[in-house]
Protein backbone atom coordinates (compact mmCIF):
# COMPACT_ATOMS: atom_id res chain seq x y z
CA UNK A 1 0.00 0.00 0.00
CA UNK A 2 1.44 3.70 -0.69
CA UNK A 3 0.07 7.06 -0.54
CA UNK A 4 2.26 9.76 -1.47
CA UNK A 5 2.24 13.65 -2.01
CA UNK A 6 3.81 14.72 -4.46
CA UNK A 7 4.68 18.39 -5.17
CA UNK A 8 4.82 20.60 -8.85
CA UNK A 9 6.57 23.57 -10.16
CA UNK A 10 4.22 26.49 -9.56
CA UNK A 11 3.36 25.23 -5.72
CA UNK A 12 0.96 22.63 -6.50
CA UNK A 13 0.78 19.57 -5.30
CA UNK A 14 -0.97 15.99 -6.07
CA UNK A 15 -1.57 13.40 -4.05
CA UNK A 16 -2.26 9.32 -4.99
CA UNK A 17 -2.62 6.39 -3.06
CA UNK A 18 -2.66 2.93 -4.31
CA UNK A 19 -2.19 -1.12 -3.31
CA UNK A 20 -2.30 -4.35 -4.68
CA UNK A 21 -3.30 -5.55 -0.68
CA UNK A 22 -6.75 -4.19 -0.55
CA UNK A 23 -9.64 -3.93 -3.29
CA UNK A 24 -10.35 -1.09 -4.98
CA UNK A 25 -12.95 0.22 -6.90
CA UNK A 26 -10.20 1.22 -9.65
CA UNK A 27 -11.05 4.25 -10.10
CA UNK A 28 -9.35 7.52 -10.18
CA UNK A 29 -10.51 11.49 -9.40
CA UNK A 30 -8.66 14.77 -9.60
CA UNK A 31 -8.96 17.78 -7.98
CA UNK A 32 -8.48 21.19 -9.45
CA UNK A 33 -8.91 24.72 -8.66
CA UNK A 34 -12.01 24.46 -11.05
CA UNK A 35 -13.75 20.96 -10.54
CA UNK A 36 -13.36 17.83 -9.97
CA UNK A 37 -12.88 14.66 -13.05
CA UNK A 38 -13.86 11.71 -11.89
CA UNK A 39 -12.37 8.50 -14.06
CA UNK A 40 -14.53 5.22 -13.42
CA UNK A 41 -13.38 1.79 -13.48
CA UNK A 42 -11.67 1.15 -15.51
CA UNK A 43 -9.46 4.19 -14.91
CA UNK A 44 -6.77 3.22 -17.06
CA UNK A 45 -8.74 2.70 -19.90
CA UNK A 46 -11.71 4.95 -19.51
CA UNK A 47 -15.22 4.76 -21.90
CA UNK A 48 -16.25 7.67 -19.89
CA UNK A 49 -15.38 10.76 -17.46
CA UNK A 50 -17.37 13.21 -15.12
CA UNK A 51 -16.56 16.55 -15.06
CA UNK A 52 -18.34 19.16 -12.20
CA UNK A 53 -16.74 22.39 -12.25
CA UNK A 54 -16.94 24.95 -9.36
CA UNK A 55 -16.87 28.45 -9.29
CA UNK A 56 -17.61 31.05 -6.82
CA UNK A 57 -16.26 32.50 -3.66
CA UNK A 58 -14.30 29.77 -2.25
CA UNK A 59 -15.53 27.68 -5.03
CA UNK A 60 -18.65 27.05 -3.54
CA UNK A 61 -20.69 26.65 -7.15
CA UNK A 62 -21.03 23.75 -8.10
CA UNK A 63 -21.88 22.89 -11.62
CA UNK A 64 -24.29 20.05 -12.71
CA UNK A 65 -21.78 16.84 -13.50
CA UNK A 66 -21.42 16.42 -17.54
CA UNK A 67 -20.69 13.19 -18.53
CA UNK A 68 -18.22 12.76 -21.45
CA UNK A 69 -18.43 9.25 -23.22
CA UNK A 70 -15.75 7.69 -25.38
CA UNK A 71 -15.81 4.58 -27.46
CA UNK A 72 -13.56 1.88 -27.59
CA UNK A 73 -12.34 0.86 -31.14
CA UNK A 74 -14.57 -1.23 -32.85
CA UNK A 75 -12.58 -2.85 -35.17
CA UNK A 76 -10.19 -4.32 -32.94
CA UNK A 77 -10.77 -8.24 -31.91
CA UNK A 78 -9.53 -10.84 -30.20
CA UNK A 79 -7.19 -13.02 -32.01
CA UNK A 80 -8.01 -16.78 -31.79
CA UNK A 81 -6.31 -19.41 -31.04
CA UNK A 82 -4.83 -22.62 -32.39
CA UNK A 83 -7.96 -24.75 -31.41
CA UNK A 84 -10.38 -22.13 -32.95
CA UNK A 85 -10.98 -19.88 -29.16
CA UNK A 86 -11.31 -16.75 -28.99
CA UNK A 87 -10.57 -16.30 -25.46
CA UNK A 88 -11.30 -12.53 -25.09
CA UNK A 89 -8.41 -9.61 -23.75
CA UNK A 90 -6.67 -10.08 -20.95
CA UNK A 91 -7.73 -6.97 -19.28
CA UNK A 92 -10.70 -4.88 -19.21
CA UNK A 93 -11.23 -2.49 -21.74
CA UNK A 94 -7.17 -3.98 -23.67
CA UNK A 95 -9.05 -2.79 -26.68
CA UNK A 96 -8.16 0.38 -26.06
CA UNK A 97 -4.47 0.31 -26.33
CA UNK A 98 -5.27 0.34 -30.26
CA UNK A 99 -4.76 4.32 -29.99
CA UNK A 100 -1.43 4.03 -28.67
CA UNK A 101 -0.86 1.13 -31.00
CA UNK A 102 -1.39 3.46 -33.94
CA UNK A 103 0.39 6.58 -32.73
CA UNK A 104 3.13 4.07 -32.82
CA UNK A 105 2.63 3.09 -35.98
CA UNK A 106 2.19 6.85 -37.47
CA UNK A 107 5.00 8.24 -35.63
CA UNK A 108 7.45 5.09 -37.15
CA UNK A 109 6.09 5.65 -40.96
CA UNK A 110 6.66 9.55 -40.34
CA UNK A 111 10.28 8.88 -39.27
CA UNK A 112 9.96 9.92 -35.86
CA UNK A 113 11.72 8.24 -32.71
CA UNK A 114 9.02 9.88 -29.95
CA UNK A 115 5.22 11.26 -29.93
CA UNK A 116 4.81 14.76 -29.61
CA UNK A 117 2.13 13.55 -27.32
CA UNK A 118 4.68 11.77 -25.42
CA UNK A 119 7.74 12.37 -25.61
CA UNK A 120 10.75 10.43 -23.55
CA UNK A 121 10.83 13.48 -21.48
CA UNK A 122 7.12 12.81 -20.24
CA UNK A 123 8.49 9.01 -19.60
CA UNK A 124 11.61 10.14 -17.90
CA UNK A 125 9.72 12.24 -15.60
CA UNK A 126 7.39 9.73 -14.38
CA UNK A 127 9.88 6.64 -14.64
CA UNK A 128 12.00 9.44 -12.06
CA UNK A 129 8.92 9.84 -9.69
CA UNK A 130 8.29 6.20 -9.51
CA UNK A 131 11.70 5.55 -8.75
CA UNK A 132 11.26 8.11 -6.26
CA UNK A 133 8.27 6.62 -4.67
CA UNK A 134 10.03 3.34 -4.31
CA UNK A 135 12.95 4.76 -2.03
CA UNK A 136 10.18 6.17 0.55
CA UNK A 137 7.86 3.06 0.07
CA UNK A 138 11.15 0.52 1.22
CA UNK A 139 12.15 2.12 3.79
Amino acid sequence: HVTAIIEFPGNKIGTFECSLAHCSDRSATIYGSAGVIDIPFPFWCPTKVKVTKMTGLGSQQWSDPETHEFSLPSDVVALTTEDGKVPGFNFVNSQGLAYEAREVNRCFREGMIESPSFTTQHCIEILRLISDIGKYAAK
